[in-house]
């Protein structure tokens, strides 16, 4: 834990981490996404993490990328064991900020992968629009959930904020957070019988 805590301990860098899971992001959306740090520190955590192998940096288009290596995306479970332990604390409320893309979608994967018995078989691929943000949903045996369109999904679905921040709370919900709007209804059904 002490190793761990050495290359991830320091302030804000967890949180850095959290928006990298839901995929890559520029420097601006991780301060869009992380409201509250100043970009000298963000420009500090992105640096460390980049030197301790965890996070590369990926020109794209004239500008900067940022992505979790492998190594780095190694996190994702012990961050959704520390998501789940801090739910059950019962002190989550509404988000004080906005939630980014990257948030939620990191935030779906780890509620998609708690219900991994839910899952199709055959995969399913489903663009989810979230308050006109993009997450690409694959359904399978290990469900994932990337803030990015999806090139051929099966089915698209669009939701707001309040909705998923219900579903990701715990909440009970019906069908109508999610609305239907093109492709395989069936694939649309899926995701929100994995998500319940």
């Amino acid at each position: 834990m002490a190793t761990a805590l050495d290359f991830v301990g320091d302030r804000w860098t967890i949180l850095v981490m959290r928006e990298l899971l839901g995929g890559p992001a520029r420097f601006h959306e991780l301060r869009e996404g992380l409201p509250g740090i100043a970009s000298n520190l963000l420009t500090d955590r992105l640096r460390r993490l980049e030197a301790d192998g965890l996070v590369r940096r990926i020109e794209a288009r004239g500008s900067a990328l940022y992505a979790l290596t492998d190594q780095g995306a190694g996190i994702r479970r012990a961050l959704e064991e520390l998501g789940q332990w801090g739910a059950k604390l019962g002190r989550v409320g509404p988000p004080v900020h906005g939630r980014s893309i990257r948030a939620m979608a990191m935030a779906l994967q780890a509620v998609l992968a708690r219900a991994a018995s839910a899952s199709p078989q055959e995969r399913l691929v489903i663009e989810l629009e979230i308050d006109g943000e993009l997450a690409e949903v694959v359904l399978d045996q290990r469900p994932t959930v990337t803030a990015r369109p999806s090139m051929e999904p099966d089915a698209r679905m669009r939701a707001s904020t309040p909705g998923i921040s219900a579903v990701l709370m715990g909440q009970p919900f019906d069908s109508s957070v999610f609305t239907h709007v093109s492709g395989d209804e069936t694939a649309a059904e899926r995701l929100v019988t994995a998500l319940s």
